[in-house]
């Protein structure tokens, strides 16, 4: 049997740590809430240094962008096998978006960090995760073009970057109102469909 490479199991341990501080800081942070909850905690119930938390996460806050890899990472395989299929995708690629955002309907205590989490990265312009959704987001764009569901005179970043304000901005309004003002994966589904809709080929042109 050959052995398994020494990279490979390091960067196992590695994610398996990162897996565990996260489940811990969330576990806490539902309990206790975000604000009262100290890394010392975090570490504890983790059974790592606080050295190492921070190899892994610059601030309790930052544990929330874990959520984000997973998401990303569900996206890609949903999306992957949509795209596989023939025919129109974009209804289902918008029900796929819609249900990504379950966990700010679900969570509400914990919405808003996420989305603090998720904009001071977006400010910084050189988080890696926000990147990738960008070019993911793209790449859909692009398949949509091809498959004729989408207009094809206007460049496919352009189109991404009005989908994605229209989906990341009904998330931020939802989590920003003191009560939720519609159910959000409902309304994400309605706007997504107008978005695509109104981006869609001009008859005759």
């Amino acid at each position: 049997m050959t052995a398994e490479p020494e990279v490979s199991r390091r960067e196992r341990k590695k994610e398996e740590t990162k897996e565990r501080i996260f489940k811990a800081a969330f576990a806490l942070f539902k309990h206790k809430g975000v604000d009262a909850t100290t890394v010392e905690e975090i570490c504890d119930k983790a059974d790592v240094a606080k050295g190492t938390f921070f190899n892994y996460f610059p601030h309790k806050e930052a544990v929330f962008g874990y959520l984000g890899e997973d998401w990303f990472a569900q996206a890609e395989e949903d999306s992957t096998a949509i795209l596989a299929k023939p025919g129109r995708v974009g209804p289902q690629l918008i029900a796929m978006f819609s249900e990504l955002a379950a966990f700010y309907e679900d969570e509400p205590a914990l919405a808003r960090y996420v989305m603090d989490e998720w904009m001071r990265n977006q400010h910084t312009g050189t988080d890696e995760m926000c990147q990738r959704w960008d070019d993911l987001a793209i790449r859909l764009v692009e398949k949509l073009q091809a498959n004729g569901e989408l207009r094809a005179d206007e460049d496919a970043e352009r189109l991404a970057c009005v989908i994605q304000c229209v989906h990341q901005g009904t998330i931020l309004e939802y989590v920003a109102s003191p009560k939720s003002p519609f159910p959000l994966r409902k309304e994400l589904r309605r706007r997504l469909t107008l978005a695509i809709e109104g981006l869609a080929p001009r008859g005759g042109k």
